[in-house]
């Protein structure tokens, strides 16, 4: 099997006809994956070249998996996969956080998540990276909860 890339940095958010396309897919594979009855998928792929088609068998947990890319492809996000044991680059770290290196690099060494060095390049755990942005994300979520109910008790609340 081809390795492919960690992160592929030409993701492109779908058009109109993709999210179209993605969105009945969603509804056809949603519908499928509601019987209970089965654990794997038979799928025909077809060209348009009108070569043969072809079969494979699909396990259950990659077709939840294309269930969840295709709900993020129908909402027009566009959509990478990654393993979940993969290093990334600083750089990378911080495209997937939405953040600037620098800002990463911050983090990094202030010790807010975990990394190692190979050389003088560092290297981030996707898991590591995504504990931190779920710690974050519930900090945030608490903070906003906060002033929520700070205003709300000063009569602010409109």
């Amino acid at each position: 099997m081809a390795s492919a890339p960690v992160l592929d940095h030409r993701l492109a958010v779908p058009d109109d006809d993709t999210v179209a396309k993605a969105a009945e897919a969603v509804d056809i594979l949603g519908r499928f994956l509601r019987d209970p009855a089965p654990l794997t998928a038979t799928t025909l792929l077809l060209t348009a070249k009108g070569e043969d088609p072809t079969t494979i068998e699909l396990p259950a947990p990659a077709l939840h998996l294309l269930a969840d890319i295709l709900v993020q492809i129908a909402n027009g996000h566009a959509v990478t996969v990654a393993p979940v044991h993969a290093e990334l680059t600083t750089q990378q770290a911080a495209d997937l956080m939405n953040v600037s290196r620098p800002y990463l690099v911050g983090l990094l060494e202030a010790r807010k998540i975990p990394h190692r060095r190979v050389g003088n390049r560092r290297r981030v755990l996707l898991t590591d990276l995504l504990e931190y942005k779920r710690r974050d994300d519930t900090d945030r979520l608490a903070v906003a909860s906060e002033l929520a109910a700070e205003a709300q008790r000063l009569g602010f609340d409109y």
